[in-house]
C-alpha cells in the first residue's frame, strides 16, 4: 500500500533497496503480522527483472549450509504461511523431504522456495528499478524529516519516492583481486563465482571433451565446489585450484562455535568494544570465511587420490599461491601467480580463470553520499550502527537508515548471512513499526513478542 504523495512523490513508511532474502523476509513477516502492521506501507526496489539469488552458483547437488528452519520467517513467526515447511506442503513434498533425514535442502530447492514466497509477495516490490541516490528532506526548522530516493526504471526513466525510513540490502560486490584487467571480465576469460554457471556455458557449447585449462582461485566453499564441478563436467580439462595457504581448511561447524549465529551472540558482539569485536571476528573466521565443509574437502582429496590411482595428471592444487594479475592474449588469459614462499612470480596460460574470491558488502555506502554529513562514525571511520541495524545519526536527522550486510564490524558474521535472516528482518521491522519518524525514544513492545529467540 502506497500512502498519499508527499512533495508530489509516492510515500512509504519504509523503502528498501534490493530485494534478496533480507527484504523478502521482511515482506513475509510484515504480510503475516496482521493488525500490528495494518496501514504501514513497506515497499522495495530491485534492479533485476525478477527475484534471483546467486544464480551463478546453483550447482547440481550443492546444499545449503543453514538448516531449513532458519528460513524467511520461522525463527520469528513459526505460524507464518511463508515458511519452508508450508512451501513443502504446497508442493506436495513434505513427507519425501522428511524421509531424506536432512536439515539442509539443496541450494536449488531453497532458491525455489524463495521464488515461491516472492511470487506471493509481489506487491511489495518493483522490479527493474535501480536506486541511484538518497536525499534528505528538511522541514521548516532545518531538521531532516524524511528521505527521497531517486531510481531509474528499465526504460531509463527517472522516478522519485519518499520514505520515513530506508533499508539497504543491495547485496555484495564481487571482489576482484588487484591486477586483474577489467577487459578479462568483459570477454569471459576471467569469471567471478557469482556468474560462474553463465560464464562457463560457452565452454559447454564448444564441447565438454576439449582439453581446456582452468584455474580456480580461492580457498572457500565456492572454490571447492567449482573445482569439483569443472573436474566432473570437463573430463579432459586441466583444472588447478590455487590458494594462499597450505590446505583447504574445514569450516568450524561445531555446536558451540555455531552459537555465534544466535541472536544472543549478536547482543554480546554489539555490546563489546571495537578491539574485542575484531578479536571475535578473527577467532571465528573459520565458521564462514576461507573454510570448506568437511564433505567437500574429502571430495576434493578423493579426486586427487583417484587421479594418483589411475595415473592422471590433470587435477592440481597450487599451495601458497596468490593471483597478482590477469590479462587476455589471443583468446586465452595469462595469469600471473606469486609463490608466497619464495616470492617468485610465473605466468600461466589458461582458457579461463574463475575467481572464488568472495564479496565486499560495503556497496550500500555508495548510496549514502547525499546523507553522509548526518551519519556518525567511530575513530576508524566506520559507521556507528545501533543494535536494530540503524546507522547512528546526529540529532537533526529523524529518519532511520538500516543496513543489511554492511554491519559486520558492529553485529558480527551474521550481518551478511542467512543464519539470522528472520531475526535481522524482524528487528528492523519492529523498529520501523514501533518508532515514529519524528523520534527514537520509547520503543514499544516488539511486533512478535513471545516468539523472539
Amino acid at each position: 500500500m502506497t500512502t498519499a504523495p508527499r512533495g508530489g512523490h509516492p510515500h512509504h513508511r519504509l523503502l528498501g533497496v534490493g530485494y534478496g532474502p533480507s527484504h523478502l523476509s521482511m515482506s513475509a513477516l510484515h504480510a503475516s503480522a496482521g493488525p500490528a502492521a495494518a496501514g504501514t506501507s513497506l515497499h522495495f526496489l530491485e534492479s533485476r527483472d525478477a527475484f534471483s539469488w546467486h544464480p551463478g552458483m546453483l550447482l547440481p547437488g550443492a546444499r545449503m549450509q543453514v538448516a531449513f528452519l532458519k528460513d524467511l520467517v520461522t525463527p520469528r513467526d513459526p505460524t507464518s504461511p511463508y515458511s519452508f515447511a508450508n512451501y513443502l506442503v504446497s508442493k506436495g513434498r513434505l513427507e519425501p523431504f522428511l524421509n531424506l533425514g536432512t536439515l539442509n535442502p539443496t541450494r536449488r530447492e531453497y532458491v525455489d522456495y524463495f521464488r515461491w514466497a516472492a511470487d506471493r509477495l509481489a506487491g511489495y516490490v518493483t522490479y527493474g528499478s535501480t536506486a541511484e541516490a538518497i536525499r534528505p528532506v528538511t522541514g521548516p526548522d532545518g531538521r531532516v524529516t524524511r528521505l527521497e530516493v531517486d531510481h531509474r526504471g528499465p526504460d531509463g526513466t527517472r522516478h522519485t519516492v519518499s520514505a520515513d525510513h530506508v533499508s539497504l540490502a543491495p547485496g555484495g560486490t564481487p571482489i576482484v583481486p588487484p591486477g586483474v584487467e577489467p577487459g578479462t571480465l568483459r570477454d569471459g576469460t576471467v569469471l567471478h563465482s557469482s556468474s560462474f554457471l553463465g560464464g562457463i556455458r560457452p565452454f559447454h557449447d564448444r564441447g565438454r571433451e576439449l582439453p581446456y585449462r582452468f584455474l580456480v582461485v580461492g580457498a572457500g566453499q565456492s572454490a571447492a565446489e567449482i573445482f569439483q564441478y569443472l573436474a566432473g563436467e570437463f573430463p579432459a580439462a586441466d583444472v588447478t585450484l590455487a590458494h594462499r595457504g597450505f590446505a583447504l581448511m574445514p569450516a568450524n561447524s561445531s555446536a558451540l562455535a555455531n552459537a555465534i549465529f544466535d541472536p544472543a551472540s549478536v547482543d554480546l558482539f554489539h555490546g563489546a568494544g571495537p578491539e574485542r569485536r575484531r578479536g571475535i571476528l578473527a577467532e571465528l573466521k573459520a565458521t564462514n570465511y576461507a573454510a570448506v565443509d568437511d564433505e567437500d574437502i574429502t571430495a576434493v582429496a578423493g579426486l586427487l587420490y583417484d587421479q594418483q590411482v589411475h595415473g592422471g595428471q590433470r587435477l592440481h592444487l597450487s599451495r601458497f599461491t596468490e593471483l597478482t594479475g590477469a590479462r587476455t592474449e589471443d583468446g586465452l588469459v595469462t595469469a600471473t601467480l606469486r609463490d608466497l614462499l619464495t616470492g617468485e612470480e610465473r605466468g600461466e596460460r589458461h582458457d579461463a580463470v574463475v575467481l572464488a574470491t568472495g564479496y565486499d558488502f560495503r556497496e550500500a555506502r555508495g548510496l549514502l553520499t547525499g546523507v553522509d554529513p548526518y551519519l556518525l562514525r567511530d575513530g576508524d571511520g566506520e559507521l556507528l550502527v545501533d543494535r536494530d541495524y540503524s546507522v547512528r545519526t546526529d540529532d537533526g536527522f529523524a529518519p532511520r537508515i538500516f543496513l543489511h550486510g554492511a554491519a559486520e564490524h558492529t553485529h558480527g558474521l551474521t550481518s551478511t548471512l542467512l543464519s539470522l535472516l528472520a531475526h535481522r528482518a524482524g528487528d528492523i521491522l519492529d523498529a520501523v513499526l514501533d518508532t515514529p519518524a519524528a523520534g527514537r525514544q520509547d520503543l514499544a513492545t516488539p511486533l512478535f513478542e513471545g516468539v523472539h529467540a
